[in-house]
């Protein structure tokens, strides 16, 4: 047993260990942040655990997600490459996604499933075998030469078209924000040229002017942060978020001092803890979480710089740009920089689901770069074989 846990772990010694610490330290302090916020919000009341429930889970779900991130470290990436898995995957992903759009007793819509039990967000699962389902497609097609707008085409069609229909109907502007970056960069690392690649962004820039000229909802968000942005107020969430990152000052009120977290700040441990940390650790301390999420991601496009082969490179970079587009939008918009879209901070905030999915993208990083090393000195050997 001892041996098999040191054979897992070999993966993760061995691996990136700027982005493995940078990894640590944001878990860590988003372990206290959650905690603090937490305890005043007591969904566990009615239970052994009271105040503590949500910290509880927390910790809970960052275990399941460490575990899940040992067991893809160890687990060749090239297996995620068989077709059959992906379009496995992407199926089952996109039957979750779509029980989302079963409507509730309010007549809302949800981002919710409950299987078994077991509550959880399907579109953290499926963005991910959205990835992979096209890096497989593309990363192919990119080896043949043959990386058209024709082939190209079928596979947005089959992947993250309907993933976006349904995203526009919860609402869940974030994450379609979120898969449009993803998919861009992919094309870019795929080698299509910069031409195709202006025609590529105009298109998820007037389905935003679509989206804007028929959502409500969208209308109302930026409507508030433009008016925020011109000096008046950028709603209340956004408002409250900007008071206490103002109270803390340079070294902040300290880690459990800050007042945000007694209901004056909703969602203070989910999606604005970005906030609380502001207010409990001053701008110190978030400027440390922003230097920690950037180390973060310049380790992980050098793993897709550092892939051996296309299929790599397009899941490495996919995974890394998908977690910068949760980190940078999340602080951006608590901050006031952009509009309110609902995106957690990584590997910080409160978040089941979010949570194992970020650790999950860092087993399959730790896993590409391994296992790209080894294909590299490989290669290097035959290399140099071949000139004796």
């Amino acid at each position: 047993m001892n041996r098999k846990i040191r054979v897992l772990m070999a993966a993760v010694e061995g691996g990136d260990r700027i982005m493995l610490a940078s990894m640590g330290l944001l878990i860590f302090l988003g372990i206290f942040v959650v905690y603090g916020a937490g305890s005043y919000n007591n969904p566990g009341g009615g239970t052994v655990l009271g105040q503590h429930f949500l910290i509880a889970k927390h910790l809970f779900m960052i275990g399941i997600g460490l575990v899940v991130m040992l067991l893809l470290a160890n687990l060749n990436y090239h297996f995620l490459r068989r077709r059959w898995l992906n379009w496995t995957a992407l199926a089952v992903g996109l039957v979750l996604v779509a029980l989302t759009l079963k409507q509730g007793a309010d007549g809302t819509i949800n981002r919710w499933v409950t299987i078994g039990g077991f509550r959880f967000q399907p579109v953290e699962l499926t963005k991910l075998a959205v990835i992979l389902f096209l890096a497989e497609r593309w990363a192919l097609l990119a080896q043949m030469g043959k990386l058209t707008w024709r082939t190209i085409l079928p596979g947005l069609l089959v992947g993250p078209l309907p993933l976006f229909y349904v995203l526009y109907k919860q609402p869940n502007f974030g994450n379609i924000l979120t898969m449009s970056a993803v998919i861009l960069v992919a094309l870019l690392v795929a080698g299509v040229s910069w031409k195709r690649m202006a025609l590529a962004i105009s298109v998820p820039a007037m389905a935003g002017v679509v989206a804007f000229m028929t959502s409500s909802k969208l209308e109302k968000r930026l409507g508030e942060w433009w008016t925020g942005v011109q000096g008046g107020s950028y709603g209340y969430q956004v408002d409250q978020s900007l008071m206490g990152m103002g109270a803390g000052g340079t070294l902040g009120l300290g880690p459990g001092n800050g007042h945000n977290k007694f209901a004056f700040l909703p969602e203070a441990h989910t999606d604005f803890i970005y906030s609380v940390m502001g207010e409990e650790l001053g701008l110190w301390g978030s400027l440390a979480v922003i230097l920690l999420l950037v180390l973060f991601l310049w380790r992980g496009y050098s793993i897709a710089a550092r892939a051996a082969e296309p299929f790599g490179r397009m899941v490495a970079a996919g995974l890394t740009t998908s977690l910068a587009v949760y980190g940078l939008t999340n602080i951006a918009m608590v901050t006031g920089a952009f509009p309110v879209v609902g995106l957690p901070l990584p590997f910080v905030s409160f978040g089941g689901t979010a949570m194992v999915a970020a650790l999950a993208s860092v087993g399959i990083l730790l896993n590409i770069d391994h296992t790209s090393a080894n294909m590299n000195l490989s290669l290097k050997r035959a290399r140099d074989r071949s000139r004796i």
